[in-house]
């Protein structure tokens, strides 16, 4: 393939995420359910035409996730990285797209804790989430998902990181339970580990998601197998994505 991007079947990275989130459903859904699950998400789908570039809201929400989980990069030095970021995110076009998206960040953001709150089960959690964003393509859904998730883990981990030292942060981490969180986060770590693991997938399938939509035109025919099969894949590992974003939300909700 002349585009130089690595092809890779979305189905490595959404299969770990259903092993990841299988605890949420009891047991795995048969073929038969999963076609009927898959239908009711397609038929949420009604794209209107428009094209958002999701990648510099994508760097910004891996920045964001990589530091709550503390998984920065190691191929790029922190500064790099930041300087790198601001150039990104100081870009008008970005500026204008944030302006114009952050009102469906948050009510996604909203959406996501509140279910979290009331117990829904995730499944129905997500449905609404597609429910929407009908009018985005898939990559746009994942994307805004990720963001709006990252509003609300990356603050998690602002406060906990800073609460013992800035006495605003203190008295918002205390309404959070944080003190008490982090009191007992060693026996707490393999639940943020498992989190973490999850989240990394996560962001492993939005890339390629991003990645393989921004493939030209040329490269992407129906008359290439290997390519109208992860053509259909996309949808069925954009769900799985957002319904692990509402797992670790879940996780996340249960011990504030």
């Amino acid at each position: 393939m002349a585009s130089g991007l690595p092809f890779r079947h979305p189905a490595q990275g959404f299969n770990a995420s259903q092993q990841l989130i299988k605890s949420d459903r009891g047991s795995m859904l048969t073929m038969s359910d999963d076609n009927v699950m898959m239908k009711q998400i397609v038929g949420t789908h009604a794209p209107d035409g428009r094209e958002v570039d999701v990648k510099p809201l994508l760097h910004l929400v891996e920045d964001i996730l990589k530091r709550a989980t503390q998984q920065i990069d190691t191929s790029l030095t922190t500064s790099q990285a930041h300087a790198e970021l601001e150039d990104k995110t100081h870009q008008v076009n970005f500026v204008s797209m944030l302006d114009a998206l952050s009102y469906t960040i948050d009510r996604i953001s909203c959406e996501i804790a509140y279910k979290s709150l009331d117990g829904t089960d995730a499944h129905a959690t997500t449905v609404s989430l597609f429910n929407m964003l009908p009018s985005y393509s898939w990559d746009a859904k994942l994307v805004l998902t990720l963001a709006a998730f990252a509003l609300n883990y990356g603050e998690f981990w602002l406060l906990a990181q800073i609460y013992s030292s800035n006495q605003l942060a203190k008295s918002m981490a205390i309404l959070r339970q944080l003190p008490s969180i982090m009191e007992h986060s060693g026996p707490l770590k393999p639940r943020f580990d498992a989190i973490n693991n999850l989240i990394k997938v996560m962001m492993d399938v939005a890339r390629f998601v991003v990645e393989f939509k921004d493939l030209p035109p040329a490269y992407i025919s129906n008359e290439v197998p290997a390519l109208s099969t992860a053509m259909a894949h996309i949808p069925t590992a954009v769900y799985w994505t957002m319904r692990s974003v509402v797992a670790c939300a879940a996780q996340i909700t249960s011990l504030t």
